[in-house]
């Protein structure tokens, strides 16, 4: 077993180097040799050989704390063609250019023509490099992918690009932990190396630096068996862990059709570009970001009390004085996310009445990932 003092240089040494590379590239195929096309079956080996695992990448060691929850709810869209990055660029915020540097993956939103949010997805490239015809997939809300997959091609016109459900073949999964260090560290031992391509892709969690990482997985493969000591954990253990950070995720968090970017965070969790050029929705977002001020945003609550009945998530929060601060997003437990006015509910008791006159009592928080000097924090 590792020594403290030598887990602690290393530990260091890591954290200098900041998160792990993608170290290889995906294997050349010979000349001449024929190539039979079956569109799923490419796609998945393309995807399993062009990522260089990053939790394969590192020594083994102890993991105790990590844990791996199966996204079950998010659902994969297959995008690929010779227009794919064309098409994707003129519908997200974000700017697909992000996924051609060092990262393979970028958070973007989809809007609709009033600059209203629709859909957000995490966008993973597939293919190696821009020799390669352009693949991505889109992981996205379950519960509208349909209406994803149908919004991309009313909007492809006469792109090249097909678009297809990647959930037969691939499977989505989360690694957090209450301890950073440990999501930044996912050992396997090198034995264990010549695996690799069970895993496709290991990526951080662009959103919020410390959040955890997103791993993409053939369909019946358990992740847990790929980091020692780690341990499985359920969907609920996840959305108490984005609650505790504050992260929006899904048609819950961010209704469809009317929620706005930067009240979402957009711009806070790396999901926007301001200098991209256009794209459907943009002059709303832009026009805030230049001219306006962001009063309300989502934020992580702490439920103090709750009353007899539950609330409706959408139920009004008031302060004790009876003024109208924001609605109740979603929660559990103890935790949850709410669209509040941010300097209106600082260190302040706040309130949902239920419909039977019942009180749930909650206090909103402040992320520290937040940026520290923001106007819309000021009285």
């Amino acid at each position: 077993m590792m020594a403290v003092p030598s887990l602690q240089r290393h530990l260091k040494i890591f954290l200098q180097r900041g998160s792990a590379r993608w170290l290889q590239k995906a294997p050349v195929q010979a000349q001449g040799t024929p190539q039979i096309y079956t569109p799923g079956r490419q796609f998945l080996r393309q995807f399993q050989t062009s990522f260089r695992c990053g939790i394969c990448s590192q020594e083994a060691g102890s993991n105790v704390g990590v844990r791996c929850a199966k996204l079950e709810g998010r659902g994969l869209v297959r995008l690929e063609g010779p227009d794919a990055t064309e098409l994707l660029q003129g519908l997200v915020t974000n700017d697909t250019g992000v996924m051609w540097g060092d990262s393979r993956v970028m958070y973007s939103l989809f809007l609709n023509t009033q600059g209203r949010i629709l859909f957000d997805v995490m966008c993973y490239r597939v293919s190696a490099d821009t020799s390669e015809q352009p693949s991505f997939l889109l992981e996205c809300d379950a519960e509208v992918q349909e209406k994803l997959t149908r919004h991309l091609k009313m909007y492809r016109v006469r792109k090249k690009a097909e678009i297809s459900t990647a959930d037969d073949q691939l499977q989505t999964w989360a690694v957090f932990s209450n301890n950073t260090v440990d999501t930044l560290l996912l050992p396997i031992s090198k034995t264990q190396t010549t695996n690799c391509d069970r895993c496709p892709t290991d990526v951080t969690d662009p959103r919020v630096e410390g959040f955890g990482r997103r791993v993409i997985l053939p369909k019946n493969e358990s992740l847990t068996r790929l980091i020692p000591n780690s341990t499985e954990a359920g969907v609920d253990d996840y959305t108490l862990h984005r609650y505790q950070w504050g992260v929006p995720e899904g048609v819950i968090d961010l209704p469809m059709g009317e929620s706005l970017p930067l009240e979402s965070n957009l711009a806070f969790m790396n999901g926007v570009s301001f200098s991209k050029g256009c794209y459907l929705g943009q002059e709303l977002t832009a026009r805030t970001h230049y001219t306006g001020v962001t009063r309300k945003r989502i934020m992580p609550i702490e439920i103090l009390s709750h009353g007899s009945s539950p609330p409706d998530v959408g139920a009004k929060i008031i302060s004790e004085a009876g003024k109208n601060i924001g609605k109740l997003r979603s929660y559990l437990g103890n935790r949850g996310l709410a669209l509040l006015r941010v300097a209106q509910c600082k260190d302040k008791k706040l309130l949902v009445i239920g419909e039977d006159g019942s009180r749930m009592e909650l206090a909103a928080l402040i992320p520290t990932w937040w940026p520290q000097e923001q106007e819309e924090l000021r009285d």
